[in-house]
């Protein structure tokens, strides 16, 4: 009887220590800050037009990308993406140097696109402190027009 009682408490401190360990293998993931950029980018608003039949395009507004350059941060790279698919590519190199703001002279402002579909524009940007790129700001979801409104003066 003494073994079946000692067995029993045995498995309950068990139980007890693998309960306790998932909890704070759980607590630790939900408070674990995720990455966040050492600068950030002026809001990215973006929308979808109508260039001629059937052909619609991605329009970009300007925006400024601002790295904050206390620990010597500089802009190495941003890649602007339409649901998932690069749609521009910055790098920088000998002509075009890393710094600490940048904004872009045109982007090229205007981008292929599918009548009808519904698009979220997102910049992912990597400065000189960063492991890997991370997202500094996207649009809320557009849609592109599917016909050309009728009736227009």
């Amino acid at each position: 009887m003494n073994r079946r009682i000692v067995l029993a408490l045995i498995i309950v401190l068990m139980l007890l220590a693998g309960l306790g360990w998932l909890r704070s293998k759980n607590f630790r993931q939900a408070t674990a800050a995720p990455d966040t950029p050492a600068g950030f980018a002026s809001p990215i608003n973006g929308g979808c037009y109508i260039a001629a039949p059937d052909v619609c395009k991605i329009h970009i507004d300007p925006f400024l990308i601002n790295i904050n350059d206390a620990g010597g941060a500089r802009l190495e790279r941003f890649t602007l993406y339409a649901n998932g698919q690069p749609i521009y590519d910055f790098r920088t190199d000998i002509s075009n140097p890393p710094g600490v703001d940048y904004s872009p002279s045109m982007v090229m402002e205007d981008f292929a696109a599918e009548c009808g579909v519904s698009y979220v524009v997102n910049m992912i940007a990597k400065d000189t402190t960063d492991n890997n790129p991370l997202n500094y700001g996207q649009t809320t979801e557009f849609t592109c027009p599917s016909e050309v409104p009728t009736g227009l003066p």
